[in-house]
């Protein structure tokens, strides 16, 4: 039996973000997804919330922008306050 430890990072309060359409606040969390690998979890959170808090984006460009900043992450996850839009950038085997 192989075992593969699968560490999930998220911050406790939500990063405000604005929509490019109507500049209305968006309130989300941001999870990152390592799988057998170990990240500091303090500073990672602390990159995150100086990368997106405050700026216009769509989560979809978020989670790119997130996903480029951090390339160890196997997952990064977007979501809205209440869960009610989430997008999620997993990576896949190159082809």
């Amino acid at each position: 039996m192989v075992w593969i430890m699968v560490v999930t990072i998220r911050h406790w309060v939500p990063i405000i973000t604005f929509c490019p359409h109507n500049n209305l606040p968006d309130f989300i969390y941001i999870s990152l997804i390592y799988k057998d690998k170990f990240r500091e979890l303090y500073s990672i959170r602390k990159r995150i919330r100086s990368l997106i808090s405050g700026r216009k984006l769509f989560m979809e460009d978020i989670a790119k922008e997130v996903s480029s900043e951090f390339t160890g992450a196997d997952s990064v996850e977007v979501r809205l306050l209440f869960n009610r839009h989430i997008v999620k950038i997993q990576r896949g085997n190159d082809v």
